[in-house]
């Protein structure tokens, strides 16, 4: 039986590709400091079924504000949409898709003043005629500020960062305060508990899957291969969600991979078995054969196999920095962590997680 202890080692002894920072920051002193800006991959065409709204939230998680948009509008789970989950400590902009066909609403109703500490307020409203779709995404912008920096962030850092990309390991907040989400996964896969809450049962199986992607990657850094395309390797074009298998590493693929054309990808494990073959199946199954009852549940839960980037490469990447606080910006594709790449810059301490702590003893 795994522990908190060893969820929690696992994940702080990831395998690195940068030199561990000399340099520590703080992180969400405020909520102000970590603003993030949705950019779907489509224009909403103006008429439709369905009212695109874009909201600026503050202080509040996605699922608050889609069944605060549920009551306040009369519908149901099913009538919300929204691309993607965004961090509740942050200012987050992002997009909800509400099913009101041939209703004239009114958007500036008392019901819709939400103020702190949870607040967000509308800034844009137009119809479309399909329901916003998770995953659909094309880009989140991010501004972040870091503050009582110890000295100053490394220029070249930056420069490889931008060129070479960094892991894409999923961050800390995936797997809850001291790796609680894995310890609940671990007995509720291992059949030991039954949790009856939808959301809570699907955070924490995301939380699991997302450990094994990250020993995945980590092990992959370790042998020298996380961007070198080896014999059965699933290489995945940028900004989607379609691969093919190499399943013979070329020249050709791997200066596809250099260029970041595509990027080679990793298994989010389910139902169906792994596409990747040789090589690169069996770095996969020296890893999941440490879990067979999570593997097991899998299955038995009907999950749908996925697979996900190894690197992330963040665009229009700068930094500002005066004395001990610094501004820094870049674009990330959809499901890529901001703190991940933070992380090969400075050794962050997250504030948010104390105030999340906190509100849990309460």
């Amino acid at each position: 039986m795994s522990t908190e202890t060893d969820f929690s080692e696992k994940l702080r002894t990831l395998t690195r590709v940068y030199p561990i920072p000399t340099l520590s920051a703080e992180l969400r002193t405020h909520a102000r400091d970590f603003k993030v800006n949705e950019i779907l991959p489509f224009t909403p065409s103006g008429c439709g079924e369905h009212l695109f709204l874009q909201i600026e939230k503050i202080n509040a998680n996605t699922e608050w504000v889609a069944k605060r948009l549920q009551r306040v509008f009369g519908l149901s789970s099913r009538e919300i949409g929204y691309a993607g989950k965004k961090d509740r400590h942050s200012i987050a902009r992002q997009w909800f898709s509400l099913h009101l066909p041939g209703k004239e609403v009114e958007l500036d109703t008392a019901d819709l003043n939400i103020t702190e500490p949870q607040e967000f307020k509308i800034l844009k409203a137009i119809r479309h005629n399909k329901k916003l779709k998770t995953g659909s995404v094309k880009e989140n912008q991010f501004e972040i500020v870091l503050r009582n920096i110890t000295g100053k962030i490394d220029s070249q850092n930056i420069e490889k960062i931008s060129k070479q990309g960094v892991p894409n390991y999923f961050g800390y907040q995936r797997f809850g305060f001291d790796a609680n989400n894995l310890l609940l996964a671990d007995d509720y896969l291992s059949q030991k508990i039954k949790i009856k809450n939808r959301n809570q049962r699907g955070m924490i199986i995301s939380s699991a899957r997302s450990l094994l992607f990250n020993l995945l990657l980590s092990k992959r850094i370790e042998n020298g291969t996380w961007t070198q395309v080896i014999d059965g390797d699933c290489l995945m074009l940028d900004g989607s969600q379609s691969y093919f298998v190499a399943k013979t590493s070329s020249d050709e693929e791997q200066s596809r991979v250099e260029s970041g054309d595509v990027h080679i990808s990793g298994l989010l494990p389910g139902r169906q078995a792994s596409d990747t073959q040789f090589k690169a199946k069996q770095i996969e199954d020296d890893i999941l054969v440490q879990y067979p009852d999570w593997l097991a549940s899998f299955h038995r839960l009907n999950l749908t196999t996925g697979r996900r980037p190894l690197r992330c490469i963040p665009r229009n990447l700068s930094i500002e920095q005066k004395q001990n606080q610094a501004v820094i910006k870049f674009s990330l594709n959809k499901g890529c962590y901001a703190t991940s790449v933070i992380r090969e810059l400075v050794q962050v301490t997250d504030l948010s997680l104390k105030i999340g702590t906190e509100s849990q003893k309460q």
